[in-house]
């Protein structure tokens, strides 16, 4: 545990460090901090991975300071580590030009949300869980409200703030029902008392985990906060939130949801629909977004959508006794975080390298950067080939397990199942179609062709530093590396996977390393190292092909577009290019169009479900009741005497009947 409680306390030390010391020594000493932090959750994990759990005790057991570090913690405290050392190298440089004033805010807000969550998955007693889970909320409301110069920060605040405890009381009204049915506050024993409870209430316990822990990772209708929340918050804030903190919720449905006894099945069904809907809605939504954190947030949604599935397949599994199925679901979402943690850190950092060097972020004013921002440039083509499950990148082999789990209905032998795993498989096969036009859209509009404005013609690389470059090499180290040694990671999850399926999934999924397979037999197989290695060897004999054969020499001439010289403007701009998309899923993405009074061309600007006036519309009542119950808080002393004056007569007049009770 040692580790563990170093990297805690290298965090408490960074927000102090941050918040006290002065000017640029307080931010730079925080990300510093959060980076020895992400090191030492790293060489926990791997300690935890060993599958033998360690625990400890402060104090006596009133006290509810425990902690546990199994390979289920392992696993999401490596993600957490190495996405927090992928921020702190980024960030301990220069300023960036989102980070209000100083910067100590971003720092001391960073190293609280790793702080919380190491807490939350460390935590082996629930109240000490919900504490960390209140202090990550309020650490997200810290950077989203206070660590930006986002000008509509506070609005994203209140939203993310209200969603965050939404969920929150969901939690602790699951925890505390199990709690009192378990006669302690064990995590082990709480989860195990769903054993004891009514088909009905079990799926009650359920259906309240699933909203609490399902909002911090954008869940359909609880995804609303996301865009806001991520846009308002400085870059490197945001990658460690999407690309680390995010998974805490995930986090709380592999620790208290699939291994829950006396899951109904229609739980299951209920879970598997609801994450293919989220894939689907949310990269629709992604792809008719102009902002590039945007666009990167409604991304979040959708792996959050497939996850969720996969997981879904598992609860599936040990409703119906199957224990191989379990592993491989579990092994699938796990491959798939990974993969999702690396590239959405990544991306957002490089957002803020473009954010920095152009001034904007709107991708009909980028382009042209790809000879400027080389490192960035191919940063960004990474992320986005992986985030769009292209060979042989992370995101391939992750959404790969993720639809052959869901392949695997016929095991069921219910047909309301199999109806549902092909309807979830076929929304998120769907819903990779169209990342790869989103992502196509970033890459080709963003970062290539010619500069769409002044600002992208004259970027300003003075921010641009060894550090910056340095972060995003390494992050398109390990997206690559996920991806082509998924096999690898595999083995090392396999104490966490094998025990939550009580069987030896994951050792079954890479019997034939380097190969990664369903634990099935009969069902195909792929080699993501030896898939890369096909693919650089078609490139290069393509390339010696070309230079083989003599071409006729070119010539050159003016482009000619409608019978005028190019111009820039007559380019791809994004909304053009996703427009196809658009209208096919105008439906769902609900669009609306403006016109641009200065450049006299359409925007398009879509309208998710469950927006901000989907929760303005809840709140109105709760407004309203607030309103009744501030007037009687006027301030009047007369109106407090009052009230003294009518409850002691009311209490004269009830005495005797209360002095029968």
């Amino acid at each position: 545990m040692t580790p563990l409680l170093v990297a805690l306390g290298l965090n408490v030390l960074g927000t102090i460090a941050s918040v006290f010391s002065p000017g640029r020594i307080g931010r730079a000493c925080g990300f510093a901090l959060l980076g020895l932090a992400g090191v030492s959750s790293i060489v926990a994990a791997t300690q935890g991975l060993g599958g033998t759990a360690q625990r400890l005790r402060v104090g006596a057991a009133d006290m509810h300071v425990a902690l546990r570090l199994d390979a289920t913690a392992g696993f999401y405290v490596a993600v957490l580590g190495v996405v927090a050392v992928l921020v702190a190298v980024f960030a301990v440089g220069r300023r960036t030009a989102d980070e209000r004033r100083t910067g100590r805010t971003a720092a001391a807000s960073a190293c609280a949300i790793l702080f919380a969550s190491l807490l939350a998955c460390a935590a082996d007693d629930v109240l000490l869980f919900v504490f960390a889970w209140e202090l990550l909320a309020l650490a997200f409301y810290w950077a989203i409200a206070y660590a930006g110069t986002d000008k509509d920060a506070a609005r994203s605040a209140y939203v993310t703030i209200a969603v965050t405890h939404i969920a929150g009381a969901c939690i602790v009204a699951a925890l505390l029902f199990l709690a009192r049915a378990a006669g302690g506050f064990g995590v082990d024993a709480v989860v195990a008392a769903g054993s004891s409870l009514t088909p009905a209430a079990a799926g009650v316990v359920l259906v309240l985990f699933l909203i609490g822990f399902g909002a911090k990772f954008g869940m359909m209708p609880l995804q609303g906060w996301l865009p806001y929340g991520y846009r308002s918050a400085p870059a490197v804030v945001a990658a460690l939130m999407a690309g680390g903190s995010l998974n805490v919720g995930f986090y709380g449905v592999t620790r208290f949801v699939v291994p829950f006894p006396n899951a109904p099945l229609w739980f299951a069904i209920l879970t598997i629909a609801i994450g293919a809907l989220t894939a689907f809605f949310g990269i629709a939504w992604a792809a008719a977004q102009r902002d590039i954190r945007c666009l990167a947030a409604f991304s979040s949604i959708e792996n959050g959508g497939i996850i969720l599935a996969a997981f879904g397949v598992a609860i599936a599994g040990g409703v119906l006794h199957d224990a191989l199925l379990i592993g491989f679901a579990v092994g699938a979402a796990f491959i798939q975080i990974a993969a999702h943690a690396v590239a959405k850190a990544t991306l957002f950092l490089s957002s803020s390298s473009v954010g920095d060097a152009c001034g904007t972020l709107m991708l009909d004013k980028l382009g042209g950067l790809s000879r400027s921002m080389p490192v960035t440039t191919t940063a960004v083509l990474l992320c986005g080939m992986s985030l769009a499950a292209l060979p042989p990148l992370a995101g391939f082999v992750g959404e790969w397990l993720v639809l052959e789990s869901l392949m695997q209905a016929f095991r069921t032998g219910n047909i309301v199942c199999e109806v549902a795993f092909s309807l979830a498989g076929a929304l998120i096969g769907i819903a990779a179609g169209i990342a790869i036009v989103t992502f196509t859209k970033l890459i080709g509009i963003g970062m290539l062709g010619a500069p769409r404005s002044k600002a992208a013609a004259e970027a300003n690389l003075q921010h641009h530093s060894l550090w910056r470059g340095t972060a995003l090499a390494l992050g398109c180290i390990a997206i690559v590396s996920v991806g082509i040694f998924a096999a690898g990671l595999l083995r090392c999850v396999a104490p966490a996977v094998d025990a939550l399926a009580h069987a030896p999934a994951a050792e079954m999924m890479i019997g034939t390393f380097p190969l990664v397979a369903p634990p099935f037999a009969g069902f195909s197989s792929i080699s993501p190292g030896g898939l890369g290695a096909a693919l650089l060897g078609f490139t290069f004999v393509f390339w010696f092909i070309s230079r083989l054969f003599a071409r006729p020499r070119g010539r050159r001439a003016a482009v000619w577009t409608s019978g005028e010289a190019y111009r820039s403007w007559t380019q791809y701009t994004g909304t053009g290019y996703a427009n196809p998309t658009r209208v096919i899923l105008d439906a769902g993405v609900r669009t609306v169009r403006e016109i641009d009074s200065d450049k006299h061309w359409y925007i398009s600007r879509a309208r998710p479900f469950f927006d901000i006036s989907f929760y303005r519309a809840i709140a109105a009542p709760f407004l309203r009741v607030a309103d009744v119950v501030r007037a009687t808080q006027s301030g009047a002393i007369a109106a407090y005497l009052s009230y003294i004056l009518v409850f002691t007569i009311i209490m004269l007049v009830l005495f005797p009947s209360i002095h029968n009770w």
